[in-house]
Parts: structure tokens; sequence; C-alpha cells
């Protein structure tokens, strides 16, 4: 009887863990969740992860509120060696990243202190098409026409950097990067104030979020693509594969440019445990099918166009298999600064 009755109660311990609500259900009643944004205030990373916070604490078991704060600094390696050296590891805390974090540790390694495949990728709330726009009134069409011509670009940090740079090294155009700005609301308000001829390596997106008006009266104009994909709504704007003239320089592409797949993605730090994971990523993928969520972003002119956590693993592992002459390639062009 005393046997029965010690294996009846591990049987029914053992029905109790088996359950999905005792093994994945994850409450965070009365708690905070964090959301880090690796960009300032004001731009398209912004909005977009004020947007998210604004609605996914509705799909979080417990209903959290969600509290935002700004963390720029190094295209989000700053936010990422935080939330994987000093972050809590229990869901409250979690990032609103640039896409290049995937690639930055096999291009920076001596400042991203992380290896992107351990990072819990909770899913992309669009995917991405990083663009170049120049003033209206600069003369310049296309990126062929930057083969033959100066044009002064505004720099802050990641692609404004570096996409201008990898041009001119790989492709031979006449980039001039002038760096020093916080960030692309502030190079695009370099545009507008002719400091500068273009931003290069901002975000469809973002310049359909915050430069509408501009856009529609001709100010501004989009006239190079850097996307694995030519963006639908852009059929006539110059994309740079076209400039591509061998294998190796496309492998360099997909890797300065493949991120783009997960634009606007959202990561948790490695050790969260796997309930809290699923919990999340859950509410992450509800989110993105709640109509009160779409309205609202219709509402604000942002784009959705959701990519699952799952699904971004291995595009994160193909980027991992670049040949490393090609990486080397690379990291020569765009330095040791992000």
């Amino acid at each position: 009887m005393h046997w029965f009755a010690k294996h009846v109660g591990l049987i029914a311990l053992a029905a109790v863990i088996s359950t999905p609500d005792a093994a994945y259900a994850q409450d965070f009643k009365g708690k905070q969740i964090r959301l880090l944004i690796g960009a300032p205030p004001g731009g398209g990373y912004d909005a977009y992860a004020r947007l998210l916070a604004f609605h996914m604490g509705r799909h979080v078991p417990g209903q959290p509120v969600f509290v935002v704060q700004n963390m720029p600094g190094a295209a989000s390696i700053t936010l990422v060696n935080h939330l994987v050296s000093a972050a809590p590891k229990d869901g409250t805390a979690m990032g609103a990243v640039f896409n290049l974090v995937a690639t930055n540790p096999l291009l920076f390694p001596a400042h991203a202190k992380y290896d992107a495949r351990e990072l819990i990728w909770l899913g992309s709330i669009l995917r991405e098409n990083y663009v170049g726009v120049v003033r209206g009134d600069s003369g310049v069409a296309s990126l062929g026409d930057v083969l033959n011509r100066e044009v002064v670009t505004a720099g802050s940090t990641g692609a404004t950097n570096s996409f201008p740079s990898f041009a001119n090294s790989i492709l031979g155009t006449k980039f001039k990067v002038i760096v020093g700005y916080p960030g692309t609301r502030d190079g695009m308000l370099a545009v507008e104030r002719k400091e500068v001829d273009a931003l290069v390596g901002t975000t469809f997106a973002s310049v359909q979020a915050t430069a509408q008006d501009q856009l529609t009266s001709g100010a501004i104009r989009f006239f190079v693509q850097f996307g694995v994909k030519k963006h639908p709504q852009m059929p006539k704007v110059s994309w740079i594969y076209d400039f591509a003239k061998n294998d190796d320089q496309r492998a360099a592409m997909d890797l300065m440019f493949g991120a783009q797949e997960f634009g606007r993605p959202y990561v948790l730090p490695p050790g969260v445990p796997e309930p809290v994971v699923k919990a999340m990523r859950g509410a992450f993928d509800a989110t993105m099918t709640d109509k009160i969520f779409l309205d609202d972003a219709a509402k604000r002119k942002l784009d959705i166009e959701p990519v699952p956590g799952v699904d971004i693993a291995p595009l994160i592992d193909k980027l991992y298999r670049t040949p490393p002459h090609v990486i080397a390639r690379v990291k020569e062009i765009v330095g040791d600064v992000p």
C-alpha cells in the first residue's frame, strides 16, 4: 500500500508538471516589463517600440505594465551588452534593437560582447528595407550618380556610417560621410537644413513614418535601396545589388544587408526560462494580429509586416556561415567602430 501511495503521488505530480498551464504559463501580474530601445527618442525605431509597448501588455499573462527606456549607443550594441551582462533573466527586461545586432559580433567583436545566436528572438515587427534619401534639389537621381560625383551624407551610428562607406569600398561611390549626428532624426534635420545632401542607411519605414510631408512635397526623395529584395513600393529606385560585379561582392552585400529580413527585432537576454520565452513569444505573436494594435499602427502610419521569433534563428545561423574571407573584407571596410 505504501508503494502504491508513493507512486500515485509521483504520477499525479508528473501530470501537473506536464499540463500546459503549469509548464508554460508565466504570470506577470503586478510586475513591470522594461522595454529598452537601442535608439534615441523621436525616430522610427522609437515609434515602433512605443507602439508595441502600448499594446503587448494585454497579451502577456497577468497583463503587466510596459515601461519604456531609451538606451542608444553603438547601433544597439550598448543595449545588448547590458541585456546579456546585467539585465534580469526573468522576462522583465527586453530590447528593441537594430537588426545589425545580428552581425555586430562578426564585424565588431571588440565591442559586441555577445553571440547573436544565443539571444532569444521574440520576433520582428517589420521586414525592413534600408534606403538613402537625398534633397530634392541635389541633382542626384540614383546610386549611379554617386559613382561620378561627391554626395555628402550625415552619419550617426550603425548603417548611416557603414552603408555609405561600404558602397564606397565595394563599388567606388563617392559618399562623404559627416559623422557625429546623434541619430537618424538629426540626420534628417541636417538634410532639411542643407548641412548635407543625403542620409544613407536609414529605413524606408522610418522615412515614411517621420518625413512623409517632405516626401510628398518633393523636398526629399529616395535614390537607393539596400534590401536583399527590392521593396514593392520602390520599383524605380536604384538597388545596390544591381551594381554588384561578382559573387564575393554579393556575399559581402548579404552580410551587410541580410538582417533586414527581420528589420525591427525584439530580444530577451540568454538564460530566460523556456516557459517565460514561450509566454512572451506568444504575447508578441498575438499582438501582431490584434485589431486594436493594427488600427493604431495604421493611425500612426506605421507599416506592420511581422516575422515570428522562431523564423529568425535560421536567418542568424545563415549569417554566421558567411565565408571568413568575406567577413574579413567587410570588417576591413567598416573599420573597428560600429
